[in-house]
């Protein structure tokens, strides 16, 4: 199963599994990352990287955990399946704080994909559990990192056969595809992947998770809210007043019949990500000087990148196809964005097209903890 508690989750479980050992090149010299003088400094640097991910373990942050997964694992394993796994591992076998016992730098390839990388650390490390009988004892075991854009990252999963059966107990279910006919169907799906993402990602943090009213307004209707009468012409907000994520339906449909489902799903994700800073305590200020406080276009860049980190778990998925997501991507850099001449701290900037899709791309890359931006 997964690095961090390999031999533990396959103890309890009876899955089976294999090493990843075996797939490690030995004695072979190979490329060093860019940013990295030698085998010896490569090999400081991934120990020093597996020490924050055991810090991050034991501490029980498992979503920080998932965002230092490598990309190519995340394409495979969803974050409530990594997170949901880790929790259960680390409860019922009560396992404590890893320490690296040996780094090795060579080439290694992922059994899961059979993905091979010419760069990758061996990272062999000694952990405490409490075995099914109440018997303390410790795992001998080993993880591997694989650097990606200066950093490295490290992969869940030792082979095909643990990781399908991981996904079998811990992954959500698939959302529904979105509907080509009833956009109400498109939102109606979008809403609840939205909901069951972030109550998943939240659920281990000191905040409450409340699932967000939402009022469609269609040509002709109207509603009240606690920021005023809604009216078709708003295209979508999210309210602090009532909590509530407001949406224009005649816009939606118009931006789907132009971009498709994902430029419609980026919308309502934005908004969705407004009332998780509300959850988190984050707040728009013109002047930030509290806790929590930020400037509008902080605000907004951030749920840009909120988006991105869901959007990665639904890609994951399979719920918008590759077409969509690309057409999405260009909604945002052709139709969202402040024009140019508009202060940065404006009150009510957002960002440059550009701004707006790179914040997006760094939360689909690199999860939540690409997501503390600045403008």
């Amino acid at each position: 199963m997964h690095a961090i508690a390999a031999v533990v989750l396959t103890a309890m479980l009876a899955v089976g599994g294999q090493a990843f050992g075996q797939a490690f090149g030995q004695g072979n010299p190979v490329p060093s990352p860019p940013d990295v003088r030698s085998d010896e400094q490569a090999a400081a640097d991934a120990q020093a990287t597996a020490e924050g991910l055991f810090d991050l373990a034991a501490a029980g942050e498992f979503n920080a955990l998932y965002d230092r997964i490598h990309p190519d694992a995340k394409a495979v394993v969803p974050r409530e399946a990594a997170v949901r796994s880790f929790e259960e591992v680390y409860a019922l076998a009560q396992v404590g704080r890893a320490q690296v016992t040996r780094v090795q730098i060579g080439s290694w390839t992922w059994p899961v994909t059979e993905q091979g990388y010419p760069t990758a650390a061996q990272v062999s490390y000694a952990q405490p559990y409490t075995d099914g009988e109440g018997q303390d004892r410790i795992l001998e075991t080993e993880m591997y990192l694989v650097p990606f854009e200066g950093a490295w990252r490290w992969f869940f999963g030792g082979d095909r056969a643990s990781v399908a059966e991981l996904l079998g107990r811990f992954a959500p279910p698939t959302a529904p595809a979105p509907s080509t006919g009833d956009i109400r169907q498109l939102l109606q799906n979008v809403v609840t992947d939205l909901d069951r993402f972030y109550k998943t990602s939240l659920a281990s943090t000191e905040f409450e998770y409340v699932t967000p009213p939402v009022t469609v307004v269609d040509e002709g209707r109207y509603a009240d809210s606690a920021c005023g009468t809604v009216q078709v012409g708003f295209y979508a907000f999210y309210c602090p007043g009532d909590g509530g994520v407001y949406l224009d339906l005649p816009f939606l449909e118009e931006i789907r019949d132009r971009y498709g489902d994902f430029a419609v799903a980026f919308v309502v994700g934005h908004e969705w990500a407004h009332h998780v800073q509300t959850v988190v305590q984050l707040q728009r200020s013109e002047e930030p000087s509290a806790p929590g406080e930020v400037y509008s276009i902080e605000l907004e860049l951030m749920a840009d990148c909120y988006t991105g980190v869901w959007t990665l778990d639904a890609d994951t998925r399979d719920v918008f196809g590759l077409d969509s997501l690309a057409n999405g991507v260009s909604f945002i850099q052709e139709s969202l964005g402040d024009p140019e001449g508009i202060d940065p701290f404006d009150p009510g900037a957002h960002g440059s097209p550009n701004a707006r899709v790179n914040a997006f791309t760094d939360g689909y890359d690199d999860g939540f903890f690409g997501c503390e931006l600045v403008a």
